[in-house]
């Protein structure tokens, strides 16, 4: 089999120096503008349409862990300003609780969650100071599950006093957590503060949705997780009674507390943010080419002939051989 004499050449070879033919667009002031002009189009349309499908969507929100006594009922008014339909959502927002903090994240115990058992030398790896009351290896004294992400479980309870509206519970966590990341408490499990299967709040323990939805830790300290959903409903405007026992104290972290009742679009919750980050993408656009026109009239620059460039290469050669011979 014959070898071309340029792969022999090896870093001498046309792909080694770079000689292979090429194409790359000159940027023009022309062609510079198209290129805006048609980033600003795609912006405007895009940034339109999230703003008119987020208009469409209802979002009420109240506060109400100042109106509300702790550990007890009661009713809050929310009052819708047009008739929602379709997907209903009804959350709850948390203010100033820093999920993310990495000493909150890490201390859980996953192999745990998962239904495995997990020893107190495991549990000092993963729960650190929230493995066990006063801290003793005593089983008896083991708290189950372990770690400030699950002993920190949001508590508080909605409903919505409406009998033309039934929210749903189940389905509100992730079908891969269910099926692959919570599971049961292991049944070697055989004392300890079980203290979540206990709760008759939280049925299923470890498997309850609730808790499920409140371990995903939240990226930011403001954040909202769904309780409950109503699919293809209707709730005319009007008042709406939200009945709430509270629970979750909040004093201890300066939060806030409030139930969000919301429609949904192929964008998510209602947010404007996006919209109107379009809309600004595309009015910087605009700018850059009004600027580049401006300049381009006013101080136009004519483009170099390559054809020019290459000749004064060969012009440099030449007397640098010239000298060279001398």
């Amino acid at each position: 089999m014959k070898v071309s004499t340029e792969v022999k050449l090896g870093k001498h070879s046309r792909f080694a120096q770079q000689q292979l033919p090429a194409w790359r667009p000159m940027i023009t002031p022309v062609i510079a503008m198209i290129s805006f002009a048609i980033i600003a189009i795609f912006a405007f349309a895009v940034g339109i349409v999230c703003l008119i499908a987020n208009n469409k969507l209802v979002s009420v929100e109240k506060r109400y862990d100042d109106i509300c006594e702790l550990n007890s009922t009661c009713n809050v008014t929310l009052n819708i300003p047009k008739e929602m339909s379709g997907d209903i959502y009804l959350k709850y927002k948390l203010t100033r609780f820093y999920q993310n903090h990495r000493r909150f994240m890490e201390s859980r115990s996953d192999s745990q969650l998962k239904g495995e058992y997990v020893d107190f030398s495991g549990m000092s790896n993963d729960c650190y100071k929230s493995r066990s009351i006063n801290d003793s290896e005593n089983a008896e004294n083991w708290i189950l599950p372990c770690g400030l992400s699950a002993l920190s479980v949001f508590n508080d309870t909605f409903r919505v006093a409406s009998d033309n509206v039934q929210m749903k519970e189940d389905g509100i966590a992730w079908s891969t957590d269910l099926k692959w990341l919570y599971k049961p408490l292991n049944s070697s499990y055989k004392t300890g503060d079980k203290w979540l299967e206990n709760n008759t709040l939280f049925p299923g323990g470890q498997t309850n949705e609730h808790f499920i939805v409140w371990m995903r830790v939240a990226a930011l300290p403001t954040f909202s997780k769904l309780y409950s959903y109503c699919k293809d409903c209707k709730i005319p405007a009007g008042d709406v009674t939200i009945e709430i026992l509270n629970n979750y104290p909040t004093s201890s972290f300066s939060g806030t507390k409030s139930v969000v009742l919301s429609t949904e679009s192929w964008i998510g919750p209602k947010n404007n943010f996006l919209g109107i980050a379009y809309i600004v993408v595309g009015c910087l656009c605009v700018v850059a080419i009004i600027t580049l026109f401006i300049l381009h009239v006013t101080r136009p620059r004519k483009l170099g002939d390559p054809r020019l460039v290459l000749e004064l290469i060969n012009k440099r050669e030449e007397e640098f051989s010239q000298q060279t011979e001398q």
